[in-house]
């Protein structure tokens, strides 16, 4: 009696073990799917957002490019050596707007007024005349109109000889200087055109460049029309998205609601809506995330990029999933007969995995993150660098052609020139220092130089800018350094050049006062480091001092104080001092006028001599 009852103990025992073992598992399972579907959903808005910020970045890309086509249209088409004809003078100002828009335009073309064509621009390819000579009879119509009209003209209806598709951009050429008078109505006269040829190939090269490192997106652009320019499905090209054989051409998802949308709606809904856009939709059984945004310059809607991402990833968390429902599973049937050591198994298992999931989604919302800003600072910096490079580029082209037209008091304009000529010199050597910087080839040639001499050479070479502004720059000379010091004299000139420089941009009637001198300066670094003697540089302004908000970066790339300048000269400044084992820092004067910038360098033992 006692034998069965402890048998029946034992076995009560064993059930509710074997059932708490198959609830644990149960739960357990659940908790997998629950992990899995946080990090799938994570790397589904991962896709989204990489995808929406690549297509906003092609389209500003593309558009800055054709707003560079339209500048260069407008300036070749008001020149003066295009209007009276000076065909060498033209021939160079073409090469020219074909060198700075290659990579984008494959031709520039000039015609006279009869249409008949004076000079195009060379192109790497060859056989360029052969493949393009269809838009001299595709352009006639355009020609006509614009010989009417005489405002630009855009088509993106051309055909080219090997079945591509191409855009024309056409600008008239005026003489608003000889006017004539016909029935009391005053007209400029009309003395030709300058076009501008794009081909879907150009285009497509372009586009392919920028899409790195998205292997596995699918590239389509439409024109405004509905026109398929471009895309991975070879037979939708030159299909219209709004005509009925499209339809057919495409196939359909599945459903037409929520993320299962019609591919074909999206086309369409891509072309018609202005803005950017994201969706989901499913194509051959597969995720994929859909973004567009127009491309529009100067008013023109010329294309709507549209790109195509497969949620691969997403794809490899799902085969994660079945595979940790089977494993389950298993385990399931396993613990019925081993309940206890699958408990401890499945509980390890649990904390690994819980582990890795929280690894996983703090990597990938830290790279969302690098990600993002990374691309807000890109974004800045083009902007940045397009409108500092195209101001002087245009006041250059711009003064020499009024030099060609009056060459009376020109020396003005030859000062302007070398200014403007100078600043995207500047500009170009900041650019190398930040390559060069970022890719750790900063080479220092170090010599030891007289460091007064430097500054006294730094303050003469902006003597006439300080007195344009009305600035008195005062050395010190109470605690000058007659000694020498061990350093690269180039960098450390364009360090304070830039700091002096940086001085007098935000000094306006005031006073700057660099001061140098010896002094035991904490280095704030390794703990086992002291106080060592230092040379030290101070250059102090009455100017409007520094934003709080900006002081924290205010070494950082691309960080400037004013709507001008790239923000890249006090990152190199800091650079090069780092790279002599220096510091540097700023702060707002204790007055409340102006800022102080302040860098040091470490004291040699010939120094100390």
């Amino acid at each position: 009696m006692s034998q069965r009852l402890l048998e029946r103990k034992i076995a009560i025992m064993i059930s509710a073990i074997v059932a708490a073992a198959i609830l644990f598992s149960i739960l357990t399972y659940q908790y997998y799917m629950r992990n899995s579907s946080d990090v799938q959903h994570i790397a589904v808005e991962h896709i989204q957002s990489t995808t929406l910020v690549k297509v906003s970045d092609l389209t500003h890309i593309l558009k800055n490019k054709l707003d560079l086509v339209t500048v260069n249209l407008e300036i070749l088409s008001s020149s003066q050596e295009l209007v009276d004809q000076r065909v060498e003078l033209g021939k160079i100002l073409l090469n020219t707007a074909q060198k700075t828009t290659s990579n984008v335009v494959d031709f520039y073309s000039w015609v006279d007024r009869n249409g008949t064509s004076i000079w195009s621009s060379p192109n790497v390819n060859d056989t360029v005349d052969e493949k393009f000579k269809v838009f001299s009879t595709a352009a006639q119509a355009y020609f006509e109109k614009i010989k009417d009209t005489q405002v630009p003209s855009y088509s993106n209806k051309i055909k080219l000889t090997d079945g591509q598709s191409g855009i024309l951009i056409l600008y008239p050429i005026i003489d608003t200087q000889n006017k004539t008078i016909t029935q009391n109505k005053t007209n400029e006269v009309f003395k030709g055109a300058i076009l501008a040829g794009v081909s879907s190939e150009t285009l497509d090269n372009f586009l392919q460049g920028q899409i790195s490192p998205l292997s596995s997106a699918n590239l389509s652009l439409v024109d405004s029309s509905g026109m398929m320019i471009l895309t991975g499905i070879p037979k939708l090209v030159d299909a219209n998205v709004f005509d009925k054989k499209f339809d057919s051409s495409i196939g359909r998802s599945v459903n037409d609601n929520n993320r299962e949308k019609n591919i074909i709606n999206v086309f369409r809904s891509a072309v018609l809506n202005p803005r950017v856009g994201t969706t989901d939709v499913i194509s051959d059984g597969k995720d994929v995330t859909v973004s567009y945004s127009p491309v529009v310059s100067n008013g023109i809607h010329y294309f709507t990029i549209v790109l195509f991402l497969p949620h691969i990833l997403a794809s490899s968390l799902d085969d994660l999933v079945v595979q940790q429902r089977n494993f389950v599973i298993l385990a399931m049937i396993i613990i019925i007969s081993s309940a206890i050591g699958i408990f401890f198994v499945i509980t390890y298992w649990n904390k690994g995995l819980r582990k890795v999931v929280y690894i996983q989604t703090k990597e990938l919302q830290e790279t969302t993150k690098k990600l993002t800003y990374h691309d807000k600072l890109q974004k800045e910096f083009i902007d940045i660098a397009a409108h500092e490079f195209r101001t002087p580029i245009q006041s250059v082209l711009g003064y020499s052609e009024m030099i060609h037209a009056n060459l009376k008091n020109f020396d003005q304009y030859f000062e302007k020139i070398i200014r403007n000529a100078k600043r995207l010199e500047k500009l170009t050597e900041d650019v190398l220092d930040v390559s060069r910087i970022e890719g750790k080839n900063l080479q220092l040639s170090k010599s030891y130089f007289d460091l007064n001499q430097t500054i006294k050479q730094v303050i003469e070479d902006h003597q006439k800018e300080a007195l344009n502004k009305e600035v008195q720059i005062i050395f010190d000379s109470k605690k000058n350094i007659p000694a020498t010091v061990y350093a690269d004299e180039a960098r450390l000139q364009q360090v304070i050049d830039n700091l002096l420089s940086n001085a007098i941009n935000f000094t306006q009637n005031g006073t700057i006062t660099i001061t140098a001198y010896r002094a035991q300066v904490d280095t704030k670094g390794e703990m086992d480091e002291s106080d060592r003697e230092s040379t030290v540089v101070e250059i102090r302004d009455t100017g409007t001092g520094i934003n709080s908000e900006m002081l924290p970066r205010l070494f950082d790339k691309f960080a400037t104080r004013s709507m001008s300048g790239t923000g890249l000269g006090l990152y190199i400044s800091k650079s090069i001092v780092d790279s002599h084992d220096g510091k540097i820092w700023a702060y707002n004067n204790k007055d409340g006028k102006g800022a102080t910038f302040t860098f040091t360098l470490p004291v040699t033992k010939k120094d100390k001599k």
